[in-house]
Parts: structure tokens; sequence; C-alpha cells
């Protein structure tokens, strides 16, 4: 016969009713509570039947998460730091991407509602605010990792995307760069703080900046986007690509050493999150620096504190501040 929660309760030293808890309520728990019960569950091989449970309860012990684009490096990092707080607290994770899909984003959140998760934390495409506060009226509390307009239900968790384009800016200005190319997709808000924070930057400089978007804000973007520069002649090209994330800075140096065009020499070159590949290419990246993991490991921790007491008002986070990683492609190398 298959263990049971009261065979579970025996072994770690509880009563049924806190095994219970660490199933339906973990956040009710103490640590040293949902660790003994976790310790017997996996001493016994306990598995509960989910689905009876669920519907005895009214409620499941899940979460999930909603990224925008999950195959990037950077959405790596972020849910690994929201896994860690989930399963901390007890607490499973679901993942879902939205592929940059707003359709795909509405039914994704439609699938968490009907699984009947207790909270959602996504990076949105669009204004998804409105929707998580009806969700809440049932229950489902909400995080977005990004910046939404006031809200009395859902929390969200800030980076200085406007900041960390000023510093790209600024830095691009100090070596001399006056013609700046950015790379971005007008239709993630984020893009669009960094091409704000850039524009801030040159704001009487005399330097100009001109817009080209890349859909997908992938490496393949910037492979393409860097093969119409090198069909220019060379005093109409940029000197300074400025990308909204390191996997498209990638491509372009890519392309860009291909075709013999020197980095930074000709062409300087700044990225936007700091992920592993931006310090292993052949010319390590500049970068601002976006901790993924901090960011995802606050987000989980807004939504369990907003769990634990469903009458408190959205937690307050401040905003993680943006950081310039100098390396070669913008000062070249340096001696030792």
């Amino acid at each position: 016969m298959p263990p049971s929660v009261k065979d579970v309760a025996a072994l770690a030293g509880v009563s049924s009713s806190t095994v219970s808890n660490y199933l339906n309520h973990p956040h009710v728990l103490g640590a040293a509570s949902r660790e003994r019960v976790r310790d017997a569950i996996e001493q016994l091989g306990f598995v509960p039947n989910e689905s009876a449970r669920q519907l005895r309860a009214g409620s499941s012990t899940a979460l999930a998460l909603v990224l925008l684009d999950a195959w990037l490096p950077y959405f790596n990092d972020l849910s690994r730091g929201v896994e860690d707080v989930a399963r901390g607290g007890g607490w499973s994770l679901f993942f879902s991407n939205s592929n940059r899909d707003a359709e795909l984003e509405r039914r994704n959140i439609d699938m968490f509602e009907a699984h009947r998760v207790q909270g959602i934390i996504i990076y949105p495409l669009g204004d998804v605010v409105p929707r998580l506060e009806r969700l809440a009226g049932s229950g489902i509390r909400s995080v977005v990792i990004g910046p939404i307009a006031s809200s009395p239900t859902v929390a969200s968790v800030l980076f200085d995307d406007r900041g960390g384009g000023r510093l790209a800016g600024e830095h691009l200005l100090s070596l001399g760069r006056r013609r700046i190319l950015f790379l971005g997709n007008p239709a993630v808000s984020q893009s669009n703080d960094r091409l704000a924070g850039l524009r801030d930057a040159v704001a009487g400089s005399g330097a100009t900046v001109t817009v080209q978007e890349v859909s997908h804000l992938a490496t393949e973007d910037g492979l393409s986007a860097a093969e119409r520069i090198v069909t220019l002649a060379a005093d109409e090209r940029p000197d300074a690509v400025f990308a909204a994330n390191d996997m498209v800075a990638l491509g372009v140096l890519t392309q860009l050493l291909r075709n013999g065009i020197r980095v930074p020499d000709d062409i300087a070159l700044v990225g936007f999150d700091d992920v592993d590949q931006a310090h292993q290419g052949v010319v390590p990246l500049t970068t601002v620096r976006q901790p993924g993991y901090a960011i995802g490991r606050a987000a989980g921790a807004a939504l369990l504190q907003m769990l634990s007491d469903p009458s408190a008002p959205p937690p307050a986070t401040t905003p993680f501040p943006a950081e310039l990683i100098v390396r070669e492609s913008t000062v070249g190398r340096r001696e030792s």
C-alpha cells in the first residue's frame, strides 16, 4: 500500500493537518515544519493525488511564471530566481512562454486560471494589469516584472531600464561616438525605456540616434541588422551600436567581424543584460548589467508575501539599479 498523509505525519513528527497545510497552504507553516514534512515525503516516496486534493481544498499549491521569451538567456536566470524562492516556500512552479505573442500571452493566463494556480508572475508583452486585477477578485494574486500603472492588487518588480540606456549613451559619448544606432523592439516597453535613456544622454550633445526595429531581440536579428550596416559606405555607418539586449549585440558583433569591420575601432558596441555569453566572445561585450536571478527572487518573494496576507496591499519594491560593465567592445584591449 502506498504511503498516506498519516504515514508522512508520523515520520515527520507532526499532525496530519500540518501535512495537509504543507500540501495546500505551505506559506502558513514555519521553515522547520516545512523541512520536516518535505524530508518525510521524500523518504517515503509519498505522491499526493493532486486532482482529488485540489477538489477538496478548492485550490492548488502551484504558482505560474509567464515569460516573454523563454529562449533568451536572461529569462533562464530570472526563472531560476523565481523557482528557488517558490520551492523554498514549498510551492510548485509552472512555466509558460508567450513568445512575444499577445494572444498566446492571454491564453497562458487563461490556462493558469483554469488550473487554479494561487499566484502568477509575468514578464508581459502588453498591459495585463486589468486582467490580473480581475484574477485578484477570485483569489489569484500577481506580480508583474516591469513597469505598471498603480494597482491596488497587483505588485511589480522594476529595473531602471531608462537609467541603463542613459549609462550606455553617456559612455559612448565619452568615447567620442556621435552616430549611434539603436536596435530594439518598440512593442516591448523595456526596449522603449532603454531607447529613452539613450536619448536622454545625447540630448544637446550634437550626437544623433537612429533607430532600427528588430522583431525578436535574438541573435539572428543582430546578424540581419549588421548585414545592412556592412553595405553602407564607411562614412555613412554608425560609429556606435547600442542593442536592446546582449543577444542582438552578439549577432551584430559576429557579422561585423565576419566582414572585416573592427570592434571597437570602427564601431563601438554596447549590449544589455550581461548574460554569460557577453564576456565569453572573441571581443568581450560592454553591457548594462540587469541581475535576472535577483529580480526573479524579488518577484517570487513579493508574490509569497501577498499570498501570506491576502488583505494587505501589494508590497512596494525598490527598483533594481543599472550598472554599466565596460569591456573591449567599446574601449579595446587594455594592456595588463
